[in-house]
Formats: C-alpha cells, sequence, structure tokens
C-alpha cells in the first residue's frame, strides 16, 4: 500500500508576519497549527502513486519551475455545505495565477488521474477553523477590516505525510526553474 502524501510549500515571509499568522492558526485552528506550519498546500492527500515515483515527479515540476513571489490581502471564507464547520483562509491577489499553475503542473503525469475535478483550487493558507460559517465570516470581516498584509514568496516545495498527529517531512525541492 502506498503512503498518503501531501506536496505543501511554507511562504517565505518576515518573521513578525509569519508569527501574526501563527498566532491567528494558533488560536483558531489548534489542531492544524500542532500539525503543520502555515503553508499552502498544492497536492492533497492521496496514496494512488507509490512514494518514489511521487518524490520524482515533485522534483521534476519544481526543477522547471521558478520562485513564486506573492501577496495576501484578502481573508476568505471557506465553506461548504455539506458541513456546519468552515474556514479562514488568507489567500493571494499577487502570485494567485503562479500558484493555481504550480498547482496544475504537479497534477500532471503520474499524479493526473488524482486531480479532484469537483473541487476548485484557491491557493490559500489556512488561518482558521471554526465551528460554524458565521464564525469564520466573522472572522475574516474583521481581518480585512483592519487590512491584511502578507507578502513573501515561495522557494520551495516539500513532500510529507501525517504521522501521529505531526506532518512529516519526506523531501524537499527547490523551485529551480
Amino acid at each position: 500500500m502506498n503512503p498518503t502524501l501531501y506536496t505543501v510549500a511554507y511562504p517565505k515571509c518576515d518573521a513578525q508576519d509569519l508569527l501574526a499568522v501563527d498566532t491567528w492558526r494558533a488560536d483558531n485552528d489548534p489542531t492544524g497549527h500542532a500539525l503543520i506550519r502555515p503553508h499552502f498546500t498544492l497536492v492533497f492527500a492521496g496514496d494512488g502513486v507509490d512514494a518514489t515515483t511521487y518524490l520524482a515527479h515533485v522534483a521534476a515540476v519544481a526543477a522547471r519551475t521558478a520562485p513564486i513571489a506573492f501577496h495576501c490581502r484578502y481573508a476568505m471564507l471557506g465553506a461548504d455545505a455539506y458541513s456546519q464547520r468552515a474556514h479562514a483562509y488568507l489567500v493571494p491577489d499577487e502570485g494567485y495565477a503562479a500558484l493555481s499553475l504550480l498547482h496544475d503542473a504537479l497534477y500532471s503525469g503520474p499524479l493526473a488521474a488524482h486531480l479532484r475535478l469537483d473541487l476548485p483550487y484557491t491557493p490559500h493558507i489556512t488561518v482558521g477553523a471554526f465551528a460554524s460559517a458565521a464564525r469564520a465570516r466573522q472572522w475574516c470581516i474583521d481581518r480585512n477590516l483592519a487590512g491584511v498584509s502578507l507578502p513573501g514568496r515561495v522557494e520551495a516545495l516539500w513532500v510529507g505525510q501525517v504521522v501521529e498527529g505531526r506532518f512529516e517531512h519526506l523531501g524537499q525541492f527547490a523551485l529551480a526553474g
């Protein structure tokens, strides 16, 4: 059986900005905060490809992809009709297309059959998990009124898996294109 793998990118940002994001996550999503540091998820949980093939594919995509500058200026509600729970996301306006294109490139080749076409991809950093969409929405409104600004860069991809409630890294690949 193949391991359940993810591909993430950790943002390189000013230390004060990352501390603010980390504080929001600790306050509003303690489980996610304990699992993994702030990140963009680029490939979601999948076990359809063996680890060697998966890692080689991510390495190849990273080798032909340039680092990505981004700037998150929007806190967005993440909710669906199937759950009472909702999330708060930081979404980039600058870098949105480049992160989306990287997601698309990763879901090619050996991962192509595993892309969920029923869920649109929105690049984001999760900053909260809430018991209700109304609470998540209010949190987003408050952040947006205060002004959200998280500039940074994505310079590497990390492949990993969840082991005993923590994200365990299996490989890191610099964006070098």
